[in-house]
């Protein structure tokens, strides 16, 4: 007699170890399927910890967070009511399974499939098991892509044997990976479903006439190394037979008319910022897996809080790559998560397994990648090596730049880049517009590239072309594309970095290193100022930029302001002092206007008022004599904050006003100005006034805040919170806007902080004790509930009329 558990949508059988969901098996591990029959079959009474440890893991010394790991796992599947914690003492099943034994059942098609038995439980896909099985409704012929060891034949397996019951006919497996000759793919199949061969007739006549009639689902397994034979195959054996279903899988389409490709994806990994609670980080597949494979090798591995982050750093490190997180899993043997986490700085060598029946290339990482190397024609290896000099991804124009050397054209880039893409070896993002390497293939190809003596000259192309980006960043990002290139110079943030790091080397670096400098000055100056300090200061100290060029004098524009935003004040009076000195010596009158204004505004600071208002009237007098509205702008900006730090407020209100204009599409200065008007309208208490400009600051923006402008947002209206005396919500919003200020090093704008510092002040005395609380409250917010938060309360206040 057979007995089942059934409980909602739910169905446990203990003889065959399978867990229905909706009639349909559930991917489980075997200690979770273990630890789930033990709860039901004690449903009646709370189990212990140390019991479950027993029956789950019997004989063995395991740690209390491997269950915890199981019972999150669980949870996820059956619903956190299902199993219930009683503090300090065990677990108990909640729902209430209906037990019921009967015969045995014989299914149809147990004769009808040659499916390989799994020898390990399946992780994780659930959506990719949901979706796969839909497109097999729908399509009759359907490519599982992806790179070497990312789970497509376990993948397939898996969908296969849940719908071994579809198909009246049988479910058949074909293993491609040990044939050569695509002469012999026919065979194989043949071979597989019991097709014999009749002399003289060929082989392809017979299984069209055996799957004409039939309804069986044919899977042909690795035809990346046969994709001309498979496709032909598949195209003669689907027109001979209505009722045939394929599946295949490949590292590339098979391009045949009416084939679905199911891309598949690396295992989700923890976020580097996420909670690395062990129960928590049993969510991720990859951990799972990890984690699961990890006990096979050593059953006495137990997972720790210590050893969770080395665990997420393994996975985020691996990309994620089952075959690759295997292989990992197996040096727990004889090696700390922590050890095995250094040592995949040469992955290559640590990833080798030692399943003596596994396919050669499945037994190391580097054999699993370059079975898809070795099929690459030449220009196809020499562009994947070259675009291994990217990091964080690329976009095409990059791509053109650095691929395109000896034996690449530059009018092929794109087609080679398509095949790579076609080839699982570069992943393509639509959205964005962007292609990536995952990690692994980026530091197999990286190693090619250097035997190949090409990297020197790539990296040189990829500094060139990072060169000529920030040369065009620096000429738009003040126009109506400014949002557009925040967010490329965001995503090429790691790309930025890298051409830093090749211009401090270089022959021609230092010149190269001011050119970054300068066309990215708008972006760095809203990044993080603490890290971008270092690197502005190194490119300004290379040997190659110690000529008083026009160029140096324009990059020491953002080593300027990244002093200032930190509070180095006087090194950023010196730094402006210097910048004026070199583009009055370039003769370069549009930057000595420019520099005039920074030294103006750096005057300031170290309390030279009377010094700053003549640098701010020359720097007016050449914006007039060169004709550039925008300087001028500038300069009215520059007067406003003079006026207000010397209590004219009313006077810097008509520079702002003034201002406004000739900033034009410049959304972030013109959101500074806005901000700059509701300090100010806070400071002389007309809070309609007030809350009209920082609704304006909100609009310009469109609600894209950088970090220094999520800052002087959030500081301004916990100011005018306090102004209205609603106490906690200006500690909160204060203590909101301290947070990301520290994250981006920012030590607060000159004449801003002092202004927030006492306007914040009452509201620290009103609330007592309780202040810290408050503070503590905002800071924990988060950066976007903060704004939401702002913005409600500011949208719901009374708002004056715009200005005239």
């Amino acid at each position: 007699m057979t007995l089942t558990y059934q409980f909602g949508r739910f169905e446990l059988r203990p003889a065959a170890r399978q867990l229905l969901v909706d009639s349909r098996p559930a991917a489980l591990g075997a200690r979770a399927f273990d630890l789930l029959l033990a709860l039901i079959e004690r449903r009646d009474r709370l189990v212990t910890k140390n019991e479950l440890l027993e029956l789950v893991w019997p004989g063995l010394v395991v740690e209390e967070n491997n269950l915890q790991v199981q019972v999150s796992a669980l949870r996820k599947l059956l619903g956190q009511d299902a199993i219930a914690t009683v503090a300090g003492r065990g677990y108990r099943f909640t729902l209430e399974p209906t037990q019921t034994t009967s015969a045995p059942h014989v299914s149809s098609f147990v004769a009808k499939h040659n499916l390989p038995a799994p020898v390990s439980s399946f992780i994780g896909r659930e959506r990719e098991l949901s979706d796969l099985r839909a497109m097999l409704a729908s399509h009759r012929l359907v490519t599982l892509v992806g790179i070497g060891g990312i789970g497509k034949t376990r993948l397939t397996l898996q969908v296969a044997t849940t719908l071994a019951d579809a198909y009246a006919d049988g479910v058949w497996f074909v293993d491609l990976a040990p044939v050569s000759d695509p002469r012999l793919v026919a065979n194989a199949v043949a071979t597989a479903v019991g097709v014999r061969e009749e002399p003289g007739q060929p082989i392809i006549g017979a299984l069209q006439w055996f799957v004409a009639d039939r309804a069986l689902l044919l899977v042909l397994d690795n035809c990346e190394h046969l994709l001309v034979a498979c496709a032909q195959l598949a195209r003669d054996l689907l027109q001979a037979g209505r009722k045939l279903t394929i599946v295949a899988t490949s590292r590339e389409p098979l391009h045949v008319p009416g084939e679905a490709t199911f891309p598949v994806a690396p295992l989700p990994v923890p976020e580097p910022a996420g909670d690395l609670a062990p129960d928590t980080l049993g969510g991720y597949a990859a951990a799972q897996l990890f984690l699961d494979r990890a006990i096979d090798a050593r059953p006495d591995f137990a997972l720790t809080r210590e050893s969770a982050a080395a665990v997420a750093r393994i996975c985020r490190d691996l990309d994620g790559i089952p075959l690759a997180l295997e292989l990992a899993a197996a040096r727990a043997r004889s090696m700390s998560v922590d050890a095995i986490a250094d040592h995949l700085t040469d992955r290559f060598a640590l990833l080798k397994g030692r399943d003596r029946t596994a396919l050669p290339r499945q037994q190391t990482l580097r054999a699993a990648i370059d079975w898809s190397y070795d099929l690459l024609a030449p220009p196809e290896r020499a562009l994947l090596q070259r675009l291994s000099v990217f990091a964080g991804g690329f976009a095409l124009d990059g791509a053109e730049v650095v691929g395109a050397a000896d034996g690449v054209a530059p009018n092929d880039v794109l087609d080679l880049l398509d095949h790579l893409v076609d080839k699982s070896l570069v992943a393509f993002d639509a959205p964005t517009e962007r292609y990536r390497l995952l990690e692994t293939v980026r530091q197999y190809a990286l190693e090619h590239l250097a035997e190949s003596g090409d990297e020197a000259a790539s990296r040189d192309r990829h500094l060139a072309f990072y060169v000529t980006l920030a040369q065009r960043a620096g000429s738009e990002i003040l126009g109506p594309r400014q949002d557009a290139w925040h967010k490329r110079l965001d995503a090429e943030r790691e790309n930025i970095l890298l051409a830093f790091d090749r211009a401090r080397i270089a022959p021609e670096g230092g010149t190269a290193g001011l050119a970054l400098l300068h066309g990215l000055d708008m972006w760095i100056t809203l990044s993080n100022f603490e890290f971008w300090r270092g690197v502005v200061l190194e490119a300004l100290a290379h040997p190659g930029a110690q000529q008083e060029s026009a160029m140096r004098s324009r990059a020491l524009r953002p080593a300027v302001m990244i002093a200032y935003a930190t509070g180095r004040y006087e090194e950023a009076f010196a730094l402006a002092q210097a910048n004026v000195r070199i583009a009055r010596a370039c003769g370069d009158l549009h930057a000595v206007g420019v520099a005039l204004g920074n030294l103006g505004y750096m005057a300031i600071t170290v309390g030279r008022g009377a010094d700053a208002r003549e640098h701010f009237d020359e720097g007016l007098a050449v914006a007039r004599q060169v004709g550039d509205s925008r300087l001028v702008a500038d300069m009215s900006f520059c007067m406003g904050e003079l006026l207000s730090q010397q209590g004219q407020l009313e006077r810097a209100e008509r520079c702002y006003l003034e201002a406004l204009p000739g900033l034009g599409d410049d959304r972030v200065n013109a959101a500074g100005a806005f901000s700059n008007l509701a300090r100010n309208a806070i400071a002389l208490r007309t809070e309609a006034k007030a809350v009209h400009y920082l609704r304006e600051m909100a609009s310009i923006t469109a609600r894209k805040y950088t970090g220094p402008v999520a800052v002087y947002f959030l500081s301004n209206c916990a100011d005018l919170a306090a102004l209205r005396e609603e106490w906690a919500l200006a500690l909160q919003l204060s203590g909101a806007a301290d947070s990301i200020r520290e994250q981006h090093g920012l030590s607060g704008d000159y004449v801003d902080a002092r202004f927030h510092t006492a306007s914040i002040a009452p509201a620290r005395e009103a609330m007592g004790a309780s202040a810290t609380a408050a503070i503590a409250a905002g800071r924990a917010m988060g950066v976007d509930a903060a704004l939401r938060e702002a913005e409600a309360w500011l949208n719901a206040l009374p708002s004056d009329e715009p200005p005239p």
